[in-house]
């Protein structure tokens, strides 16, 4: 996949793990919420132990004695994101993974006034037993690649039949940039 920050390569990583996990005992997540929240578990767990697990935004309203000390998770499920649209309209959506990046100055988050969102270092869409890329959480994706919102970008497809072929594991980037790459994951093809 080339070269990321520490902590994409991190993401990258985990989710190739789950992906061979899940190959192996495909029944034991039957939803893709169980799905994502594995994956949203590992990374955090690994981040954790590196002390990379939390960013840091002072929001006003805090609780007395947090008005300067707000450790949020780094790794958050289906948090609202604002994109426009090329009707040029601001809308929401929930990226089912995403990794919040650090910001300049923790007192001045960049969501707590206008339009803005919280920088993301990585995101991750994924569809259980759905249609391989025929989606519209991919073309919302490049949206937030393209004005920035996201450095980098994961659509996970995982489908619980066997590939005809090989290993079962699929990775292409997408036409536009080597920053979203696109996953359909079925259990490899038996010899």
């Amino acid at each position: 996949m080339g070269a990321y920050p520490y902590l994409v390569q991190i993401a990258w990583d985990t989710v190739e793990k789950f992906l061979r996990d899940w190959q192996c005992e495909p029944y034991r997540w039957s939803q893709e919420i169980d799905i994502q929240m594995e994956i949203a578990n590992r990374i955090c767990s690994v981040y954790q132990i590196i002390g990379h697990d939390t960013v840091v935004g002072n929001y006003s309203g805090a609780v007395s004695g947090f008005e300067r000390n707000q450790k949020w998770n780094r790794v958050c499920c289906e948090p609202t994101i604002q994109y426009k649209y090329t009707d040029g309209k601001i809308y929401k959506c929930k990226p089912d993974i995403v990794v919040w990046d650090d910001i300049p100055d923790p007192n001045s988050p960049p969501d707590s006034v206008g339009d803005s969102n919280w920088p993301i270092l990585w995101l991750c869409e994924i569809k259980f037993e759905g249609k391989e890329e025929e989606n519209w959480d991919i073309e919302k994706m490049r949206y937030l690649l393209l004005q920035n919102d996201a450095k980098y970008a994961c659509w996970l497809n995982l489908l619980r039949k066997r590939a005809d072929t090989g290993n079962g594991i699929i990775w292409k980037k997408s036409i536009e940039s080597e920053r979203l790459w696109v996953c359909t994951a079925m259990l490899p093809a038996l010899k």
